[in-house]
This record gives C-alpha cells, sequence and structure tokens, in this order.
C-alpha cells in the first residue's frame, strides 16, 4: 500500500494519505517532520517525498541516484537528510524545491542505512557494510569516521541523545553501542536475548 498514514491518538481514526497513482512500488522506509510541519519520507525503490498535513497534499521526487533512500532526520536548523543504503551516501533535502543533494561518505561501499542530527546539526551515519560510524560536519562539510568495536560490526540504528552522546545498534556483536564524540570511546551493551536485532 503506497500510503503514508496519520493516527489520531485520541480517537484512534486512521487517515490516510494515498502517494499518487503512477509512483509504483516504493517499499516505504522513514519519515521526518521538517521545521514547517512538513512530513517527508523515504522509499528503497529510489524515492523520496512530502506529505503537507494541512492541504493533504502528497509529492513524490525520484531520488537523484536511485534506489537505496532509506533513514532520513530533521537537524536542529530545519534541514532534512537522508541515508540511502543501496546509493552509499546521504543526501541532503531543499525543502523549498524538494531537490536532494547526494554526499558521499570517504569509505567507499559502506552502506549509509540511518542518519541522525546532534545539537549542532551534524549528522551522524550508521554504516552498515563498513561496520563504522560516520559524520558530516554540515559547516565545515568534513567527515570523521570510526570503526564499531568487535570482529564484525554491522551498524543499523543511530540516534544522538539531548547530550550529544551517539547510540547504534551493532547486529553484528547483538549489541547496543554508546559512543562518546569528546573522548572517541565506545562502550558496548550486551543483548541478552540471542539475534536481538534493534532496528
Amino acid at each position: 500500500m503506497n500510503a503514508i498514514v496519520r493516527v489520531d491518538p485520541k480517537t484512534k481514526a486512521v487517515k490516510r494519505f494515498p502517494l499518487p497513482d503512477n509512483t509504483g512500488y516504493t517499499n516505504l522506509n522513514t519519515a521526518s517532520f521538517d521545521n514547517n510541519g512538513m512530513l517527508w519520507f523515504t522509499g528503497q525503490s529510489g524515492i523520496y517525498g512530502k506529505v503537507d498535513p494541512t492541504t493533504e497534499k502528497v509529492i513524490v521526487f525520484p531520488a537523484p541516484r536511485g534506489r537505496g533512500p532509506y533513514g532520513i532526520h530533521t537537524t536542529p536548523a530545519g534541514d532534512v537528510y537522508y541515508a540511502s543504503l543501496a546509493g552509499n551516501h546521504i543526501a541532503q533535502i531543499n525543502i523549498k524545491s524538494g531537490t536532494a543533494k547526494p554526499i558521499d561518505p570517504p569509505t567507499p561501499n559502506q552502506g549509509a542505512r540511518r542518519v541522525w542530527s546532534d545539537s549542532k546539526n551534524r549528522i551522524w551515519v550508521s554504516e552498515w557494510l563498513a561496520g563504522k560510524v560516520g559524520v558530516y560536519d554540515t559547516a565545515t562539510k568534513q567527515w570523521r569516521e570510526w570503526k564499531l568495536p568487535g570482529s564484525n560490526p554491522k551498524a543499523y540504528a543511530v540516534y544522538v541523545d539531548d547530550q550529544d552522546i551517539v547510540w547504534l545498534s551493532d547486529f553484528g556483536a547483538n549489541t547496543i553501542v554508546r559512543f562518546d564524540p569528546k573522548t572517541e570511546i565506545f562502550t558496548s551493551i550486551n543483548i541478552p536475548s540471542p539475534n536481538g536485532q534493534v532496528r
């Protein structure tokens, strides 16, 4: 079903926002509101899009490098970035024009899976195939990357808390990983259940 849905927490009513009829299979993945209340979303088949909750208009854009748009997040400054898993890059969406500009991490074929912004508008990236966490400084346009601990790390989810500590889920070690950017120290927390695969 090619649609974004909204659930009213009070009435439990579900509202559908269908994608245009000619969109085709999209493999919808993740969504994020920008600072203007527009909902941006990704589709792994090679699209991203926007829902205006007020007008109920849905617009779909072709991703500039095709397949892969996956995780998406909005910075405190209001900029929207997505990760392209199949495309091995991140991209910044121009929220006025809707165009997306790819940005390549330093490691080729790293499998950028999800993105999250810290309080300084830096974009943290879980690099699934490389087993790394990367950060793109939106002010300086510079990258840094760190390999997760263990012999076969698989960085899936990434989240930055209100102290700018970076958290990741590691499928390879079945752990939750804490990364302190100030000390550049990783701390791994074992998941008690086997094959937790925390997303």
